[in-house]
């Protein structure tokens, strides 16, 4: 009778003890609900040191709560608890299910006040503009989606934004990683492919940037942006016929846009195909007369083929000839004129211009205007 007495007594020992070290896991619990974060740290560090409650499921569910609670805090304080609180919480809930898989309701009832928590976060960086900090947690906001809850579907916009953290902060490699799922994901529309575009030419990869701009065509043929990246890719690249190509569609798509006539001018400008170069600039300059460069470009063909009459007539012998060949040439001077008047009058600080002006009115005699662009020039050289 003795025995069982005995034996009874250490089991209600036992008992008491365990739930004596589960009772910091109840109070850490209470100080949670009434923010008393600190309080709450106190309790469950003793209840981790425990051997009867550190293999406790519960209390690393409690544990998580209080890192999570900690990073969502105004408190300074309470921000001072945890380095890196939602990963920490997010570790607790894991080891939570692992020591206890009756855990898994309550975790799963946390893990989306976690997820939104990290976004906004990740929000928060991207205004202040801590780009890593912004990324870091959209990426952790995509390892906590990946769980059961979530459903398994892939949040498309937490992968674009982290994509924008990426690239807004330089970080390249990790900008196209996120990028290309959104694209094979079919998220981002034509600005997607473009951001794609900068990010490999700004690791110097020309090869898949011209690649992702084909392939943005071929999904967004119609798109304009997509023609004006394509095109302004093959220009500066000195492919003019590529170029020439995508200006053809760019057109078809819309005709009356005078940047693409003005494109086309400078395409054939550079390749000295004058005839075709004054003939898209005169249709640019039609469709929009206050564009500036056509203007300028227009003005700067006459008066360059004027340029190269007046060496022609210097080199004829027979004075007729040459008084002839002179007033061809000074008649081309004065159809440059009007164009570089207008060039001026669009952009009356562009010195390119009133340096062509200068000599125009010079050769042309009209004395007054030339000393007035000589006077203008002065001051503008000596402001700079």
């Amino acid at each position: 009778m003795k025995r069982i007495i005995l034996t009874i007594l250490m089991s209600i020992i036992l008992v008491l003890g365990v739930t004596a070290q589960k009772k910091y896991v109840k109070q850490a619990e209470i100080h949670i609900d009434k923010d008393e974060l600190k309080e709450a740290k106190t309790k469950l560090d003793m209840a981790l040191q425990d051997e009867k409650s550190k293999d406790w499921g519960n209390t690393y569910f409690v544990y998580g709560k209080l890192a999570q609670a900690a990073g969502v805090s105004e408190n300074e304080e309470f921000k001072k608890l945890f380095d890196i609180p939602f990963k920490i919480a997010y570790e607790n809930y894991l080891k939570a299910i692992e020591l206890d898989e009756k855990m898994n309701n309550a975790v799963n009832m946390q893990l989306p006040l976690l997820s939104n928590s990290v976004i906004n976060k990740g929000i928060e960086g991207f205004q202040t503009k801590d780009y890593p900090s912004a990324l870091d947690a959209f990426e952790f906001a995509l390892k906590v989606g990946e769980n059961d809850i979530f459903g398994g579907a892939a949040d498309t916009s937490i992968i674009y934004n982290a994509g924008l953290a990426g690239y807004n902060g330089e970080m390249y490699d990790k900008a196209i990683t996120h990028f290309k799922t959104c694209k094979e994901l079919g998220y981002g529309g034509p600005d997607l492919y473009l951001l794609l575009k900068n990010c490999y030419l700004e690791n110097e990869d020309s090869i898949n940037a011209v690649v992702i701009l084909q392939e943005a065509f071929e999904a967004f043929p119609g798109n304009e942006a997509v023609l004006v990246h394509l095109v302004n890719y093959y220009l500066t690249s000195g492919k003019n016929e590529q170029a020439l190509e995508y200006l053809t569609i760019a057109k078809e798509n819309d005709p009356e846009n005078a940047t693409y006539y003005h494109a086309e001018g400078v395409l054939y400008d550079k390749a000295n195909e004058s005839e075709k170069a004054m003939k898209a600039y005169l249709k640019a300059a039609e469709f929009d007369p206050a564009y500036f460069d056509t203007q300028y470009n227009i003005g700067a063909l006459l008066f360059n083929k004027g340029v190269t009459m007046v060496e022609i007539a210097n080199a004829i012998m027979d004075n007729k000839e040459y008084e002839k060949a002179k007033k061809a040439a000074e008649e081309q001077f004065a159809k440059a004129l009007p164009y570089i008047e207008k060039a001026h009058e669009l952009n009356p600080d562009d010195i390119a211009t009133m340096e062509t002006l200068k000599i125009l009115y010079y050769r042309m005699q009209m004395m007054e205007k030339h000393e007035a662009i000589v006077k203008k020039l002065s001051e503008v050289k000596v402001v700079e």
